[in-house]
């Protein structure tokens, strides 16, 4: 008899131990209608052979792919068997007695199991490599050997992702970022930045945690997620990603605007709720996976592999998610952190020991045109017709030119001529127009050669793309790394997008010099490591394994092998060719339809997993890992296989009982038949144990292979940025890509809102080649966000820029601002004593339809407390809205009117309020809050302050930096709403500016009623304090009749007096024109066509 998988696919998964003779090569395959399957896998073999796969590392003992293995495993163990069975004539006539072992038969010569000849060790030895044996984790871009030297207890070691301990025990408070003195060593600086941001990255998750065990669940501050369970593996490009189903307990959530779930979050998972737990990070948010509430899903990466859960289907989680905070924002910061080297950092003295003495960059001693007065006056008048010439008509806001002024002058000649440039610009001075104008110049006057690419920073992707959008007016040579561009100008010049492009003109990329470097024998080995895990995948979902592996692996002893009497038992493939298995178990009663049980649907083994890929395809699936950067594009690719419960989990517990006596009975037919579906239970969980451990090894494998091909991605993309004058990024993209910086070797850097960047992101974005850096900012304005707001006690939302500026650090500051009016810049007067106004801000027109172009409209209604903990005030919501739709009305576009509060809940409700308007445009106001406007200005604002209570109780706006920020946004217009005798008794800032406003010598700009007046009867003034007093003006008018006529037809207006002209209104008057018939005259209305006599 012939081994029935030799002749269907060529080779045999138990090679030499196999019992069955093997045909000799050559010999003709059985037909399908005995050997069903035959040719299954006979497909690829060719294309595989033209690869060259490289050596293959020996499978361990009793685990060589089943279904699904390559074809090229098996040639390569049919090839082995061939040469064993030259060796050994004999071996397919052996019987048990007489030294040979018949596994098929009972029968044989009395030799017994004395006599057995097995050539397992030969076998295994004569097993050849698998390719992806002996790959190693890549050799980083920075050198990184310096660590070696370090105890192991340093910063560097410690873990990015919490750890049991971070959750379990008391959490070590970090030390302070030092604010008034020089840190004792480079050393004491980096540890201390680190250990700040990682508490404030760890203690929400902890915090969650808790709050979960302890039962006192905060729905503001974490989100818990029941009934998750592996849906489907992905084989993605940063290695194995499990697609988890879930369901989100009491919420319906708008996934599109939703901020849970975001890639790079991270979140917690349990199966004992949270006594423990593991950690990973969301990596995949396809929305057309979060339309179902009862089926949504997510693709989730865990940060460390655990064989028995990662390839578990049968795991049901509970996972939480902590809303403060962004994990991804943070980790590449921290591990910026732990490889800064302290002897490459750049600007220590003044970094670390708050020296200072400057000197200019190194690469500019020789270079006087810089130093050159006549120069840097020609160069700023020119600049702005260069702005205004080359200006897309998509750019954000056009920006106001500066004038040769001394604080301008001074702030230039800092940027360019000092090593270490800070410069202050206070609201509307312009100092994102300074900061274009010192790119261009040193892109003029320097060479790419001489100071390699210029690198420039900001906190948000707003800033960035507004900064980029400008430099594009006269260099386009700029790539900007990250893809969250929302800019159409910018879009283009994303990395992912200019690698498309190359990839599309290649004679472009090779003029530039732009190779592709990706590392192809590494695709290769990624695509036969997921073929193998498949095959280990699909041992799991076995109804029956071959009893052989279970000798093979010691689970059942020898005695026990012989004593089964089927052939069809030990090799089998189908269940239902093996009556006498069932037969022995006697399972009828214990199985639970086994035959519908599958770990993985039919539908999800594609061709990819069974056929090799020819050359055309495996270049497609690098050029897809090339764009696939993951957090960036949001967006998986990599094959798929869906998960279906496994069949242990199917086998009645009842029948599993205490069967540990019964495990090791030499004859299994001696097991009582109520213990044998125990036993076998036991068996097979034994031999899925050792499958899942082989795939954890698989999956350490894949993730290394990963790591290389990212690696050799990382050296191509260097190429693509040594093309770009301009290098653009976020701070947090600066850590996370901050190998590709180090190679490129710049050494200019700068870095705007750099007051409102945590001092951890300047630091790592810094590389040991950066010699001048310039920071950009206002630290009067926002400080850096944080999650943690009791870490302030500890300093960290003080920002290098203001740390530096607080210790008397060189700096300049812009002092002429170009936005605000006069009256609503003497606001902030406390606050910027020696700000004063350009002449064109002091001729805006007055605000259409208003008395007053600052008011403080006070009242006393009471705040309180809405959804998500944040603050509303209803009477401000109504208030605020009607006044925005009145300005509408007075021929205002929605986008010159912003509504600003300083309350996320007070935003929703106001937007609500403006959607339930029926007047056009009202919804298309923008409401944001003051953070969220930071940088940005309008025509007209108007601010609700929300807080109004018996409490004393004034939140936020106790803060200078938000005060200053919502009081500095508008240009013509400014209408502030709140509690005046609250902030002034709980405020010194407060109490400043409304005394200001009290001022009979800058006119009373405070009351409880505002005062609207009608552009057509300026004699007409209505009060206006509550929501339903805007009734009086709702056409935007007055209570006068319009007077108005209608310019077509002469009638006179009949409605109450309203904003607008008359040549978009429709005259209701009668007609009365005779008709073409002569006889009659139009009984329509006067606005429509006069039709033809009914009469006539």
């Amino acid at each position: 008899m012939s081994c029935r998988e030799f002749l269907n696919t060529g080779s045999c998964r138990f090679g030499d131990s196999c019992k069955f003779g093997h045909s000799a090569p050559g010999s003709s395959y059985p037909s399908k209608a005995n050997h069903r399957g035959s040719d299954r896998r006979a497909n690829g073999r060719i294309k595989e052979e033209q690869f060259g796969w490289f050596d293959e590392v020996p499978t361990p003992k009793g685990l060589a792919p089943g279904k699904g293995a390559s074809a090229r495993s098996r040639q390569d163990q049919q090839t082995a068997s061939q040469q064993q069975r030259q060796n050994n004539p004999s071996k397919n006539n052996r019987g048990r007695g007489g030294g040979n072992d018949n596994r098929n038969h009972r029968g044989g010569g009395g030799g017994g199991r004395g006599g057995r000849n097995d050539n397992r060790s030969q076998q295994n030895q004569a097993r050849p490599k698998e390719m992806y044996a002996d790959v190693q984790k890549p050799k980083p871009m920075m050198d990184l050997s310096w660590k070696k030297q370090l105890p192991k207890d340093n910063f560097r070691f410690q873990s990015v992702f919490p750890t049991d301990a971070d959750i379990n025990e008391d959490y070590p408070e970090p030390a302070e970022n030092i604010v008034h003195k020089a840190y004792d060593s480079t050393e004491h600086y980096l540890e201390t930045h680190f250990k700040l941001l990682r508490a404030d990255c760890i203690l929400p998750v902890r915090d969650a945690i808790q709050s979960y065990r302890y039962g006192t669940v905060d729905d503001n501050d974490m989100t818990k997620y029941i009934n998750v369970r592996p849906m489907a593996l992905l084989f993605a490009s940063i290695g194995l990603v499990h697609r988890m189903s879930f369901i989100v307990e009491g919420h319906r959530i708008n996934w599109r605007q939703s901020k849970r779930l975001i890639p790079g979050a991270i979140v917690c998972l349990s199966v004992d709720n949270f006594e423990l737990f593991r950690f990973a990070t969301v990596v995949e948010r396809d929305l057309e996976f979060l339309q179902n509430p009862r089926d949504l899903r997510i693709g989730i990466k865990f940060n460390k592999p655990d064989p028995h859960l990662d390839f578990d289907p049968d795991v049901c989680y509970t996972m939480i998610e902590s809303m403060q905070g962004y994990f991804e924002a943070y980790q590449h910061v921290l591990r910026c952190l732990q490889d800064i080297d302290p002897s490459t950092l750049p600007f220590q003295p003044q970094l670390v020991g708050l020296e200072h003495e400057l000197e200019s960059p190194a690469y500019s001693h020789h270079n006087q045109r810089i130093r050159d007065d006549e120069y840097l006056v020609e160069s700023l008048r020119n600049f702005p017709e260069v702005l205004k010439r080359n200006t897309r008509s998509n750019a954000q806001k056009p920006l106001k030119p500066l004038e040769v002024q001394p604080s301008v002058m001074d702030a230039m000649q800092r940027m360019l001529t000092k090593e270490f440039a800070v410069v202050q610009g206070p609201p509307g001075t312009g100092k994102t127009f300074l900061g274009l104008l010192t790119t261009r110049i040193l892109l003029e006057q320097f060479s790419t050669s001489t100071t390699g690419a210029i690198v420039v920073v900001c906190q948000t992707n707003h800033a960035l793309d507004q900064f980029l959008e400008g430099i594009m007016t006269f260099e386009d040579r700029i790539i900007r790394l990250g893809s969250r561009s929302k800019s159409a100008t910018v879009t283009p010049r994303t990395l992912y997008n200019v690698r498309q492009r190359y990839k599309d003109n290649p004679i472009e990329a090779r003029n530039d010099n732009v190779v592709n470097s990706a590392p192809v024998r590494f695709f290769r080995m990624k695509d036969k490591l997921e073929k193998d895990m498949l095959a280990l995948l699909e041992e799991l979902a076995v109804e029956y394994a071959p009893l052989s592996k279970f000798l093979e692996l010691g689970i059942i002893s020898q005695e026990q092998h012989d004593s089964f009497a089927s052939d069809e038992w030990v090799n089998f493939d189908e269940p239902e060719e093996d009556p006498t298995a069932r037969a022995w178990l006697q399972a009828a009663p214990y199985l639970q339809d086994l035959q519908n049980i599958s770990v993985f649907d039919d539908a999800s083994l594609q061709d990819d997993y069974v056929h090799e890929i020819d050359e055309d395809e495996l270049q497609e699936r690098v050029d897809e890992f090339i764009s696939g950067n993951l957090l960036d594009e949001q967006k998986m690719s990599g094959n798929v296989v869906n998960v279906k419960p496994s069949i242990v989990r199917h086998l009645n517990d009842a029948s599993v009982g205490d069967v540990q006596p019964y495990l090791r009975i030499p004859n299994v037919h001696d097991i009582p038949g109520n213990k044998r579906m125990g036993v076998y239970k036991v068996w097979l969980q034994r031999y899925q144990a050792t499958i899942i451990k082989k795939l954890g090894e698989l999956n350490e494998k894949f993730n290394i292979i990963g790591e290389n091909i990212r690696a050799g991605l990382r050296a191509n993309d260097v190429n693509i940025l040594r093309t770009a004058r301009i290098i653009g990024m976020t701070t947090t993209a600066a850590s996370k890509y901050h190998d590709l910086l180090c190679a490129l070797k710049p050494k200019i850097m700068i870095c705007e809102e750099a007051s409102e960047t945590l001092e951890a992101h300047i630091i790592s974005a810094l590389t040991p080649t950066v010699q001048h850096l310039i920071l950009i900012g206002d630290h009067q304005q926002l400080r850096p966000s944080m999650s943690v707001n009791d870490l302030k006690e500890l300093n960290i939302d003080v920002s290098l820029f203001e740390r530096l500026v607080t210790n008397h650090f060189p700096y300049s500051m812009l002092d002429c601002q170009r936005r605000m009016r006069p009256e609503i810049r003497k606001l902030i007067r406390p606050i910027y004593k020696n700000l004063w106004d350009h002449d064109s801000v002091c001729h805006y027109d007055n605000v259409r339809g208003m008395v007053d172009n600052l008011w403080f409209l006070t009242h006393d209604e009471p705040d309180m407390v809405g959804q998500n903990n944040s603050h509303i005030n209803l009477h401000e919501v109504g208030v605020a809205a009607k006044l925005a739709v009145y300005l509408l009305q007075q021929d205002y576009d929605p986008y010159q009117i912003t509504i600003l509060t300083m309350y996320a809940g007070q935003r929703l409700k106001i937007m609500e309020k403006l959607r339930q308007s029926i007047v056009p445009g009202a919804s298309e106001i923008r409401v944001s809050t003051v953070d969220g406007f930071q940088g940005e200005e309008n025509d007209i604002i108007i601010l609700s302050l929300v807080r109004s209570n018996s409490n004393n109780s004034i939140g936020f706006l106790k803060t200078t930096n938000r005060i200053c920020v919502g009081l500095s946004r508008a240009k013509k217009g400014m209408y502030i709403l709140g509690n005046a005798q609250l902030l002034k008794e709980q405020s010194k800032l407060w109490g400043t500016i409304i005394m200001s406003l009290l001022n009979p010598n800058h006119g009373f700009k405070i009351g409880n009623r505002l005062k609207l007046q009608c552009p057509r009867h300026p004699e007409m003034i209505s009060l206006v304090g509550l929501e339903a007093e805007f009734d009086q003006v709702q056409d935007g008018g007055c209570s006068k009749p319009c007077e108005g006529v209608f310019p077509d037809c002469g009638h006179p207006c009949p409605f109450q007096c309203h904003a607008g002209n008359h040549t978009e209104m429709l005259c209701n008057h009668p007609c009365g024109k005779p008709l073409q018939c002569g006889k009659h005259f139009c009984s329509g209305n006067c606005s429509d066509r006069c039709r033809p006599c009914p009469i006539c």
